[in-house]
């Protein structure tokens, strides 16, 4: 499980509150859905692609809290959060786990769904390097939109990485961000 640093770890409260978290996206995620697209992958996939949004490490951290206590309200009352954050997932997995718990009756804004999304993606999140987008390495790994597509371009020219000491060649990369995380990273 990807922790955040000790003094902004998810408690086992926190855990619950994630998988609340959880099931308030995936409401949002099949009205979005419902308000029209008319295939159903639609909406997962956008929910999948979520645009690259810079924040500073305070910035983050305030919007973790956030987070946190709308997965307590919306999703802890249902299940603990263990059966949520046991299994990391890609973030088109989460948005596919939100719409399953929208359907299931789960119930939040859809700036409340897009909240926990980005919390699961980035804290419980796994991504493939090899074929990720830049979004998708973004959203999981907390790097900067530049950073990201610095991957991308490298692996487009150099081939496909073996590892993270292959990823750490990468000119200009926040390495911390990659080496703080190596359990997101699937090669």
């Amino acid at each position: 499980m990807n922790e955040r640093s000790s003094e902004q770890k998810p408690g086992h409260a926190m855990k619950a509150v994630i998988a609340g978290i959880a099931i308030v996206m995936a409401a949002g995620v099949v009205t979005t859905a419902a308000r029209g697209h008319d295939e159903p992958g639609q909406a997962a996939a956008a929910q999948a692609k979520p645009a690259i949004k810079e924040l500073t490490a305070k910035e983050e951290e305030e919007r973790a809290a956030v987070v946190e206590e709308t997965i307590d309200r919306a999703c802890r009352m249902c299940h603990p959060i263990e059966n949520i954050t046991r299994v990391r997932r890609t973030v088109r997995e989460w948005a596919d786990v939100l719409t399953t718990m929208q359907g299931r009756g789960a119930q939040a804004t859809e700036d409340e769904l897009e909240g926990i999304h980005w919390y699961l993606s980035r804290y419980y999140g796994t991504v493939p390097v090899n074929t990720a987008t830049p979004q998708e390495l973004a959203a999981v790994l907390g790097l900067t939109a530049k950073d990201a597509q610095a991957i991308v371009e490298y692996r487009k020219a150099h081939g496909n990485f073996a590892d993270l000491a292959a990823l750490m060649k990468v000119e200009g990369v926040d390495k911390t961000k990659l080496e703080e995380q190596p359990e997101a990273l699937r090669f």
